[in-house]
């Protein structure tokens, strides 16, 4: 049986959802629970199977449902995030496969997945010219409208301040519980 990269999507998702699963003290039978509540018919062992390497495909449906039931952006699921510290410029740099014939960094592979930047060799304007005309302009979504309103709206702002700009909602982002635009407090 050929082995793929450790860099390859699944292993990566594999990785991922068993770091995750940990960290949020779920059990293996907890997470297939959850999964057959949101209709994925998952038992203990297919976690088991799917985090010891010897499940080698999940559905598109199956990977977004791990995200959901495991309360994480899909992204974060498939490629794995930089631990902060000195070395987190190196950790950005890892290979990725986006293809089995393929490797990009890890920074350039999420960009890709975010609709962010296209892939070298891509054209950049056929890459976004599928952009819904919404997304253009508008910030990330931080939080989402189930949110607490009474939430500081100024912590939004600290993060386009601290330079995160993308795409998002303009009802939630950078709106006061009046509908009315909010500025961000002086620092």
């Amino acid at each position: 049986m050929e082995h793929p990269s450790p860099s390859a999507p699944v292993d990566v998702l594999a990785r991922r959802v068993r770091q995750v699963r940990s960290r949020r003290e779920i059990t293996a039978q907890q997470l297939a629970d959850r999964l057959r509540d949101v209709g994925v018919p998952w038992d203990r062992a297919t976690v088991t199977k799917l985090e010891t390497g010897r499940r080698q495909n999940v559905t598109l449906v199956e990977w977004l449902a791990l995200a959901r039931v495991l309360d994480v952006a899909p992204v974060h699921l498939l490629i794995e995030p930089e631990v902060p510290g000195p070395d987190a410029d190196d950790q950005a740099a890892l290979p990725y496969d986006v293809t089995p014939g393929e490797t990009v960094p890890r920074y350039q592979a999420r960009a890709w997945i975010r609709g962010l930047a296209n892939l070298p060799g891509t054209d950049l304007r056929t890459f976004f010219s599928e952009v819904p005309a919404w997304e253009w302009g508008h910030r990330w979504v931080l939080v989402s409208k189930d949110a607490d309103p009474d939430a500081p709206i100024g912590d939004l702002h600290k993060w386009a301040r601290a330079g995160y700009g993308g795409y998002g909602n303009p009802d939630i982002v950078g709106r006061g519980h009046g509908g009315e635009p909010e500025e961000a407090p002086e620092r």
